[in-house]
């Protein structure tokens, strides 16, 4: 009644959920005792409320409204767990987290930034100072010692935010010498409330994962409030996009969810399928082979989730193939694949080249150049498949830092994704808005409907595949699954400048209806790029224009005495 007590103070409203745990034979009669009298105890104070086991629990937490806010008691989660708080962030509008502490102190610090997280965590604050719980409020920013106490814009923006609920509530500046996880335990020991904000996705040994931990440990010495909210701006969507939050919440898939490999080959066997592994490959002398050591052994020769792992090179001229081969990978060039149907350059021309070879049911790409190669790059992609049979075409995506100053942000996809693909897809399919990383190359589909679309041949693919499998099958069957976490390299503006041309040629190319008969093939393919210089300046023109190849199935066989073998 306590936890009740104190989630009605913060303004919670709506069923109590009590979770039963698991109990041994031996303890049953003791936790009846304890589920009779809080069921006695909640309709003494007429409080809704119902009983569920732990897996019903969650189920209710990561599905539903999701414009509904949710609140949870930490004392749920496993220590260190955070995944059913990542769920609920994935699945509500706003997410309270608490974990109660027997603490006489009625002063609270708020630790929360960002715009929609200050405002929640000063709603909180207010509501518990309305109710009695707290009576002074600090909002603490964290400095290191030695250095000056400066409060930059975004301290400012967030305690505004947190004034304008909260105007008692003053700015306290907190020093710390081993970083901001000492901090808030310092604070632990002068505050009665600690406010936190967090993320939505938190990210492994971040400072909200070791917080989380050592709260559910008990080694806080506070009552200890997380909050998460949407922004403003997901609250504003309009009817058309709110229909893409039902599909984003099923079928969207989380990293760690195909970790069973097990189970997946049991499903593939149950299924009768086989699967194909295509790594398209140009000069990745560097990184095919910890990619192939990565995949193959795991998932051909210890256990048999992979039939075939094929290289499909595109004639490069380091030793890339060499690698392959020694690894007993198959090598395809990509320019010797039916060569009656002519060669082009680019990854598109490689991936629809390997239609030709592949042998599987189900065709999975992934990209060569990893400096991280995991399996669950592959496991990720396949479990969809493998274990939901509406579902045709999985896109990969992958958690993207980019360094900014001397940390790590969290952003969607590259560069070419926000300023050029998701403008665009939001503009003419507002139903293809959840994709994370609709550019990324590591997918999965089914072979049948790769060889239903047409290909790009340059970097346009991606798009193009996307765009065109909704217009013809709806998007129903297209989910996107997380694979994990790749730092990349930024490439230069002028490198960005030449993919952007390309993806725009896909989309309006493959996009009908949006341009009148005739005009796409007027769109010019060379790109002028002039660039200044001390000494005047330079005009560098590429030939960039790619070609549209048809369906594969409606490719005229070869004579099977002429099909295509592996390069020696």
């Amino acid at each position: 009644m306590a936890k009740v007590a104190f989630a009605r103070s913060a303004g919670a409203a709506g069923d109590v959920v009590l979770v039963l745990p698991k109990t041994p034979d031996e303890e049953i009669g003791r936790v009846h005792r304890l589920v009779a009298a809080a069921r006695k105890a909640l309709g003494a104070e007429s409080i809704p409320f119902q009983i569920v086991e732990i897996d019903e629990a969650i189920r209710l937490a990561t599905l539903g409204d999701p414009s509904r806010a949710l609140v949870i008691d930490l004392d749920l989660l496993h220590r260190g767990n955070v995944g059913l708080l990542e769920s609920a962030c994935n699945s509500s509008s706003q997410v309270i987290g608490y974990k109660l502490h027997q603490n006489r102190s009625r002063t609270a610090a708020i630790f929360a930034r960002g715009d929609s997280n200050a405002v929640l965590a000063g709603t909180v604050v207010r509501r518990l100072t309305e109710a009695g719980v707290v009576d002074r409020t600090s909002f603490v920013h964290v400095t290191h010692v030695g250095e000056a106490a400066n409060v930059n814009d975004s301290v400012l923006e967030a305690y505004g935010k947190v004034k304008a609920e909260l105007p008692q509530a003053r700015l306290a500046i907190e020093q710390a010498e081993d970083g901001v996880e000492s901090a808030i335990e310092h604070c632990s020991l002068q505050y009665g409330l600690l406010v936190l904000g967090l993320p939505q996705h938190p990210r492994k040994r971040s400072v909200t994962e070791h917080l989380l931990a050592h709260v559910m440990a008990g080694q806080l010495r506070a009552t200890t409030v997380f909050v998460y909210a949407r922004g403003a701006e997901v609250e504003q969507l309009s009817a058309t996009t709110q229909a893409i939050e039902p599909w984003i919440l099923k079928n969207t898939f989380s990293l760690g969810e195909f970790e069973d490999i097990d189970r997946l080959i049991q499903a593939k066997r149950d299924r009768h399928v086989s699967i194909s592994l295509i790594l398209p490959a140009l000069n990745e002398e560097k990184t095919v082979g910890q990619v192939i050591d990565a995949l193959k052994g795991p998932l051909m020769d210890e256990r048999p989730l992979l039939d075939e792992i094929i290289l499909m090179d595109s004639d490069s001229g380091d030793n890339t193939r060499a690698i392959a081969t020694e690894r007993g990978i198959p090598v395809y060039i990509h320019q010797q694949v039916r060569p009656d149907l002519g060669a082009y350059p680019g990854k598109g021309e490689a991936m629809w080249k390997a239609l030709f070879v592949a042998k599987g049911d189900i065709l999975v790409f992934v990209d060569t150049d990893l400096s991280n190669p995991n399996p669950s790059f592959v496991s990720g992609l396949v479990g969809p498949l493998l274990l939901d049979e509406r579902l045709n075409f999985i896109k990969g995506f992958y958690r993207r830092p980019v360094r900014v100053v001397n940390e790590f942000v969290e952003v969607g996809g590259g560069r070419v994704t926000e300023l050029t693909a998701r403008p665009l897809l939001n503009l003419w399919y507002p139903e293809l808005g959840g994709l994370f990383q609709p550019l990324a190359g590591t997918i999965a589909a089914r072979a049948g409907i790769l060889r239903e679309l047409h290909f790009m041949t340059g970097y346009g693919v991606e798009i193009g595949n996307v765009i065109e499998y909704v217009r013809k099958y709806g998007i129903d069957g297209l989910a996107q699954s997380e694979l994990g976490e790749i730092i990349h390299r930024n490439q230069p503006l002028e490198a960005l400048s030449k993919m952007s041309f390309q993806v725009l040629e896909a989309f309006f190319r493959l996009s009908h209806g949006l341009m009148a008969p005739g005009m796409a093939d007027r769109m010019n393919g060379v790109l002028r790029q002039p660039f200044l210089s001390d000494t005047g300046f330079t005009l560098y023109q590429a030939r960039l224009g790619q070609e549209v190849r048809p369906p594969m199935f409606s490719v005229p066989p070869l004579d099977s005495s002429a099909s295509a073998e592996p390069a020696t």
